[in-house]
């Protein structure tokens, strides 16, 4: 699928400017990815400290998730995405100098990321619910898949070049690239317009929790969006350990190094790609569901395939079909909430979205270096993969999805 495909997403500025600064920082955040987790790996050789890392990116999710939404339906959304790619960039570019000069510690990661995860609980919510301000809603699904086309395509790109950039010039330099991605990212929202419904802002505590209510009470009465969201809980609750495992089968499982956690990557983002391109084709507004449900349950058998193998070659291949698989689902479900939920609610809801999908990570990650003890990790993933499809083969007991 290209920008200039049959309808007019290349003749719209505002789109393309968001569209490719976000690409551009979506590219850096991979480099980083692997720069850093590779950095934490080598420093510590402790799975519980990879971990760490990934419980810190959990936790603001979980606790400003759902207040962060309600300040993306009361303040300008572009701007506060600009500010948290602003932030971003320092935190990134702190965390960077730190490591060139040999002082950074693992608990300084563990607070930076913080931060920065707080500066993307905002930032997230304010680029989904803008999406419909900046396309009309025929052109969603494309939209939508050009956001997880450039996904994959940052992660085609990204592991590789960051597996062979931390190989020649350091974790540290590797990391500042991601932090110059972040400023360019907040200059091109900078001439980028699009409208921004904001709410009716009430002061006090009060009016806060009484605007975070709406947005769960939409929720909650949303009966099939509400199921799909403690679905999601459930995949991501069971996915979560694949975050600290795979550098550990690239390592010590596969002997692929670096480089071979970087192909881990970039298989899964080539996937993406193909995925996203087949789901922006399809006919929109039919079937969904089945999506989603066929979606999961091919993620979760050749997320199996993985933790089975032990040659790079079929490994690179499972995971690429992981990542068509993700593609499928992630578009679906971005499309079925941004035509189901209203303009101006959004904010609120995506934030509360991702701190109910996300909030149950932190407790598998916490209890996975506990299972490393007992079990491997081929045999975790390989669990994993499978509970994974069943639960997404289980939704095809609730009709709503079967018919969505």
């Amino acid at each position: 699928m290209s920008i200039r495909g049959r309808g007019s997403l290349s003749r719209n500025r505002s789109f393309v400017l968001v569209w490719a600064g976000q690409s551009l920082s979506m590219f850096g955040s991979r480099l980083t990815y692997i720069a850093l987790m590779w950095w934490v790996l080598e420093k510590t050789g402790s799975a519980s400290a990879l971990a760490g890392v990934a419980i810190a990116t959990a936790l603001p999710v979980l606790f400003l998730g759902p207040l962060a939404g309600v300040f993306v339906d009361r303040l300008d959304r572009r701007r506060l995405m600009l500010a948290m790619d602003l932030a971003n960039g320092v935190i990134i570019g702190t965390a960077a100098t730190l490591l060139m000069i040999g002082v950074l510690q693992v608990w300084e990661i563990y607070v930076l990321t913080i931060l920065a995860s707080t500066a993307t609980v905002f930032h997230r919510p304010s680029l989904q619910s803008s999406i419909p301000n900046l396309v009309p809603q025929d052109e969603l699904m494309r939209a939508n898949g050009l956001y997880q086309l450039s996904a994959g395509a940052a992660g085609i790109a990204g592991p590789a070049v960051g597996g062979i950039l931390v190989g020649m010039i350091g974790s540290g330099d590797t990391m500042l690239v991601d932090a110059v991605t972040f400023l360019l990212a907040a200059v091109s929202l900078a001439f980028a317009s699009f409208p921004s419904p904001r709410i009716e802002v009430k002061k006090g505590l009060g009016a806060i929790l009484s605007d975070l209510a709406a947005g769960l009470r939409f929720l909650r009465d949303s009966r099939i969006l509400f199921f799909m969201l403690l679905l999601f809980a459930l995949i991501n609750f069971i996915l979560a350990p694949t975050s600290i495992l795979f550098p550990i089968m690239a390592k010590d499982v596969l002997h692929a190094g670096a480089r071979g956690f970087g192909l881990f990557g970039s298989a899964l983002s080539l996937g993406m790609v193909i995925g996203g391109l087949f789901t922006s084709r399809a006919k929109r507004g039919r079937h969904r569901g089945l999506l989603i449900i066929g979606g999961l349950a091919l993620l979760g058998v050749m997320l199996a395939v993985f933790g089975l193998s032990r040659d790079l070659s079929l490994s690179l291949a499972a995971l690429g079909i992981v990542g068509f698989s993700v593609a499928m689902v992630n578009v679906t479900e971005a499309v079925i909430f941004q035509t189901c939920v209203p303009n101006d609610l959004q904010g609120r809801v995506f934030a509360a979205q991702s701190a109910i999908t996300d909030g149950l990570q932190p407790i598998s990650l916490a209890a996975t270096g506990a299972i490393l003890t007992l079990l491997t990790a081929p045999t975790i993933i390989v669990a994993c993969g499978v509970a994974a499809a069943l639960a997404g083969l289980g939704a095809l007991l609730v009709r709503g999805m079967r018919q969505l």
